[in-house]
């Protein structure tokens, strides 16, 4: 069974736990507790998979993504800009960007999408191969803040402009002779 006891050991240390330690967790429950996270998003499966000690806790499934997601917003914040970490610096750079629409006919928004595709394109060549960028691992406990160009949205007044449109009259009524 995955890192568990049958039972409680005595101890001497009444705060730290022995049922289950990070420190020790395996590669392959943290694998298969975030996989199945991953596909199906269904907490019941994944706690089942935790009582049987084929997985990680939900809960600790939570945990590692936000402290992945934590840890990768503090690397933007460092270096003052939002790109994949695994881009070399040092290298040329392309990028593409285009826009998403599907189903743009549709009058609902159920079956519509639309969204911007952003493609990076680095070219390496013989005499430079670009520098690892390495994503520190801190261990830090705060949430990252976001900037305030991100998290307050001035308001729009709108112009007051009148527009020239076209006055409208109603037909003349023809009568027959």
């Amino acid at each position: 069974m995955f890192n568990s006891y049958a039972h409680h050991r005595e101890s001497t240390s009444t705060t730290e736990s022995t049922r289950h330690s990070h420190n020790r967790e395996t590669p392959l429950p943290v694998y298969l507790g975030t996989l199945i996270h991953t596909k199906t998003r269904k907490r019941d499966l994944v706690d089942t998979l935790f009582h049987l000690g084929l997985s990680i806790s939900y809960d600790r499934v939570l945990s590692i993504s936000t402290d992945l997601g934590d840890r990768i917003c503090r690397f933007f914040q460092k270096e003052g800009t939002v790109c994949p970490p695994e881009l070399k610096s040092g290298l040329f750079t392309t990028g593409a960007v285009d826009n998403i629409d599907h189903n743009p006919s549709s009058t609902s928004a159920q079956d519509s999408f639309h969204g911007t595709g952003i493609s990076l394109f680095q070219h390496p060549n013989s005499d430079s191969r670009g520098v690892q960028r390495v994503v520190p691992d801190d261990t830090a406990t705060s949430a990252a803040h976001l900037p305030q160009s991100y998290t307050i949205v001035p308001p729009v007044v709108r112009a007051n402009v009148i527009h020239p449109y076209p006055s409208w009259r109603a037909p003349t009524k023809v009568t027959a002779n």
